[in-house]
Parts: C-alpha cells; sequence; structure tokens
C-alpha cells in the first residue's frame, strides 16, 4: 500500500478478484442515484453487465482510511492519457474530501508518467463536474449524456 499524500492516513491499493462484490456494491451505492436520475430505473442485470468490463478492463484502486474501505477509481488509457473511467466514493463519506484526495492522486500518477488525465462527467452530475473544473479541468469535448475533460501533464 501507498499513500496517497502524506498529510493524511488515506492509503491505496490495487483491487483484487476477492474485492469485486465489495466493488460491486460501492458501485450500487454510488451511482444508482444519479443512474436513475439520468436513464429511469437501475436494472441489476444492465448494471452487472456494464460492471464487468469496469473491472475486467481497467486498473482498479481501492482507497482506504485506516481500516474502512472508502471508494474505488478505475484508470485506464485513451489518446495517450491517463483515462479517469470512475471516480466511486460510499455516499456517507462524499463532501469529505476524499474525491478530491483521489483525484489528485491520479493526476499526479499521470504525470508521473508524462501524461494528463482525461475522464468524462454525466451532465446530472453537477458536483463532479465542479469538482474537476475547480481542480484545473478544462472542457475537452461533449456527448449527449457526458461532459469531456482534461488536465494537461503537471510539470
Amino acid at each position: 500500500m501507498t499513500n496517497i499524500t502524506a498529510a493524511t492516513s488515506v492509503e491505496v491499493r490495487r483491487a483484487t478478484e476477492e474485492d469485486h462484490q465489495w466493488l460491486y456494491e460501492l458501485h450500487e451505492q454510488a451511482h444508482k442515484a444519479l443512474v436513475e436520475r439520468a436513464y429511469g430505473l437501475w436494472k441489476q442485470d444492465q448494471q452487472r453487465a456494464f460492471f464487468a468490463p469496469l473491472v475486467n478492463d481497467h486498473d482498479v484502486f481501492i482507497f482506504s482510511d485506516g481500516d474502512r474501505r472508502v471508494g474505488a477509481v478505475y484508470l485506464g488509457e485513451r489518446d495517450g492519457d491517463v483515462w479517469l473511467e470512475l471516480v466511486e466514493i460510499l455516499p456517507e463519506l462524499q463532501r469529505r474530501g476524499y474525491g478530491t484526495l483521489v483525484l489528485r492522486w491520479v493526476v499526479e500518477r499521470a504525470s508521473e508518467q508524462g501524461t494528463g488525465t482525461l475522464l468524462q462527467v454525466h451532465r446530472v452530475n453537477k458536483d463532479a463536474h465542479r469538482l474537476y473544473l475547480s481542480e484545473g479541468f478544462s472542457p475537452a469535448g461533449e456527448t449527449e449524456t457526458h461532459h469531456l475533460l482534461r488536465k494537461s501533464v503537471q510539470s
């Protein structure tokens, strides 16, 4: 395990297959309300089908504060940048700075690789959009459902 920052007890580790059930439960807790606002009723079969490639096709990291797992991040590569596919924080721990810490960890990791960070945020997720903009991400495109944002490599 490695510390995200020296100023916190938050640690990050690579997820294992044993974590998949917890990751799905986190996904449901963190995204159900957003999915229902954007698309309608949460359908377990659809969401499980959506979730499978997330854990299989990305580098997935779990972060913990002490002994408690608080969230996860899914990373890949797109257009030469680190692709931040998904950040999920337990709902009861949101708005406590964990998302910001993880986002900064991802950007720092990308910078160490000499790349920028690219992500998409759902249009209905206004809080996350504000966070990304406040952390220096800039508009990089749009889809019908998402804003695409990018942060250049940090020097």
